[in-house]
């Protein structure tokens, strides 16, 4: 049988405000501490919520800072930090591995609605993120923390079934029934998720350009930082997204003015390559400060697509 069980405790911010720094790039995933799947595959679905957590952050959150390294997390300590940080839980469970189906069909219920999971795989082993589903295609968007090749994996529903069974042997550590498992996640506060990984971020990264999206995503963190002044708290600044999307036909327009002797490419070439950059910057979530320059940014921005205009390679 799948049954869900929902945890809704609050409990005090200000120590969310001792972690809080001027964050202004936050990545969507990281390669893992020693047995930190748990936090960083967490810190990942924080992340599409629009909350910033590190792994090291989230394990102090569940009480295992230094255990963790040892130990692991379990869904309790995972709960009791995405607690701390705003964010409510809801324990999916199947402890018949017929009814694989319908754990699936209530967690594509839930990616549906923008909001991620967790979900515990390889014989209670390992934890991965689930960040959403595209319906298109029927996969599930998944990021493994413990993968150094490859950020995203997209796993069809049979693949998933068969990950996610997770067997108990006769010799195990523990006493848990073999079972489907996976930690809903949604923000506490009733907002929706902030971020979605959609299906251009993914073509953006599959088609061969991960070091290209990397470097992109550096170059725009640093315009973010030049543009943003002092070392101001920025968390309810604006992202970076929309200045893009405020500013895209001033700075196309400059740059086609200024430079109509090329005739190898063309504007819709270059609202091609600027596309990319709002895709990566919707996808990281780099803010700059309220007060921000923003002439920094159109400049920087406009010195980016000048130089790719006259042929530089990224």
């Amino acid at each position: 049988m799948c049954s869900a069980i929902r945890h809704t405790d609050r409990s005090c911010r200000e120590w969310i405000d001792s972690v809080s720094t001027k964050v202004l790039f936050a990545p969507l995933a990281q390669l893992q501490l020693p047995s930190h799947c748990g936090p960083c595959s967490l810190s990942a679905c924080l992340f599409i919520l629009g909350i910033n957590a590190s792994q090291r952050a989230l394990a102090t959150a569940a009480g295992r800072r230094v255990s963790v390294f040892t130990h692991g997390i379990d869904e309790k300590g995972l709960r009791r930090a995405a607690r701390v940080f705003g964010v409510r839980s809801e324990f999916l469970l199947c402890d018949r591995q017929g009814d694989g189906p319908q754990f699936a069909r209530q967690l594509r219920a839930h990616l549906s609605q923008g909001n991620p999971a967790v979900l515990l795989i390889r014989d209670f082993d390992h934890w991965v993120a689930v960040l959403g589903f595209l319906k298109s295609r029927r996969q599930f968007i998944i990021v493994d923390t413990r993968d150094e090749n490859s950020l995203f994996r997209r796993w069809t529903g049979a693949r998933l079934l068969r990950e996610a069974w997770n067997r108990n042997p006769p010799d195990g550590d523990h006493d848990e029934p073999d079972q489907y498992f996976a930690i809903l996640l949604s923000r506490e506060d009733g907002q929706p998720a902030r971020w979605r990984v959609s299906e251009e971020w993914l073509r953006l990264c599959e088609r061969g350009s991960g070091d290209t999206a990397a470097g992109m995503a550096r170059d725009l963190g640093e315009i973010a930082r030049l543009a943003s002044p002092g070392n101001k708290e920025i968390a309810d600044g604006p992202t970076l997204a929309e200045l893009l999307d405020e500013y895209e036909e001033p700075i196309l327009d400059s740059i086609t003015r200024w430079g109509e002797g090329n005739v190898r490419l063309n504007k819709t070439d270059l609202r091609n390559f600027y596309r990319d950059y709002k895709i990566i910057a919707s996808s990281t979530g780099i803010r700059v400060a309220a007060d921000s320059d923003r002439s920094v940014i159109v400049g920087q921005l406009t010195s980016l697509l000048t130089s790719y205009w006259w042929g530089a390679r990224f």
